[in-house]
């Protein structure tokens, strides 16, 4: 590959890598702010109920307190005319005017006993409403804090598992090593596993397309080249390929695992593609194809 970049090969895999797990941690201390910040609204929204429902007992038990002490005083009425009655019988008065006065006080307290009865029921179904609210708002308060311990153990169990990542990348991206391919130019770094392959993958710099190629199968498509596997050696860790780019067909024979094998295709891009094979069998090849990220035709 050509190679201007003079940067060491640690600036260039760890802060990408370390990039990606600060933007997951980042995402998920927003998923907790929000979520937390829902919290926060229901319980405002509850609170907000259990004021107006303590407004409204109030306000009831006011009136009552009013109603109560009319009835009072119209009792205090009724009996003052009881008594001027029952005088006035003493007197000489009617026994009928006397029966109408008593039917009369019988009629407001029976009243008075009513409206008193109608506002104990009001009052005890606001105490009732009341007590319901308090046990939803118990019940969606333990919710809550057992939604914000999930949360809350959710963030730390996706930061360790970040953690381990970025640790098992690094580890990974220092087992990788540069070589120079079968061109003569130096070859990026090098995957001879799926591991270090998938490193490469999270380091971004070039595409990767994992191939598993038969012999005597008909021409293989890997990425924007086609692929033939002529001849596999694995006691000697040999291969032989053809590959078709650009409308021309290339040999290359007799590479060996784990060799960047190079070529360009013009149309495509001014760096070189890179082929790797990982595996030989009597029959197969399994490897990987590298293209560059930029696709700028050579001149």
């Amino acid at each position: 590959m050509e190679n201007s970049n003079n940067q060491t090969p640690a600036n260039k895999w760890v802060l990408p890598a370390m990039g990606a797990a600060l933007a997951l941690s980042l995402g998920f201390n927003a998923y907790q702010g929000s979520r937390l910040q829902t919290v926060d609204q229901q319980v405002t929204s509850v609170n907000g109920q259990l004021a107006e429902i303590r407004q409204g007992l109030s306000k009831v038990e006011a009136q009552t307190g009013t109603q109560i002490s009319t009835l009072r005083g119209d009792m205090t009425t009724v009996k003052s005319e009881a008594e001027k009655i029952a005088k006035d019988a003493a007197k000489g008065a009617s026994w009928t005017a006397q029966s109408l006065a008593q039917r009369h006080a019988d009629q407001l307290a029976a009243k008075l006993g009513k409206e008193v009865e109608g506002n104990q029921k009001v009052v005890a179904e606001l105490n009732t409403e009341l007590a319901a609210v308090k046990s939803t708002t118990q019940q969606t308060s333990t919710e809550l804090n057992n939604n914000l311990t999930n949360v809350s153990t959710d963030v730390k169990r996706v930061r360790t598992d970040v953690d381990a990542t970025r640790t098992e990348l690094q580890s990974t991206i220092a087992d990788l090593r540069r070589a120079t391919g079968d061109m003569g130019v130096m070859s990026g770094l090098i995957a001879t596993n799926s591991n270090e392959l998938k490193a490469l993958r999270e380091l971004g710099e070039r595409n990767y397309f994992e191939f598993r190629i038969t012999r005597n199968d008909k021409a293989q498509k890997v990425g924007d080249v086609t692929l033939a596997l002529k001849k596999a050696d694995p006691k000697k860790s040999r291969f032989t390929l053809e590959l078709n780019a650009d409308d021309r067909k290339i040999e290359k024979k007799d590479k060996t695992m784990n060799e960047p094998v190079q070529f360009y295709v013009a149309s495509k891009a001014r760096q070189p593609y890179e082929i790797v094979v990982n595996e030989i069998t009597k029959d197969t090849v399994v490897g990987y194809l590298s293209t560059p990220k930029v696709q700028v035709a050579r001149k």
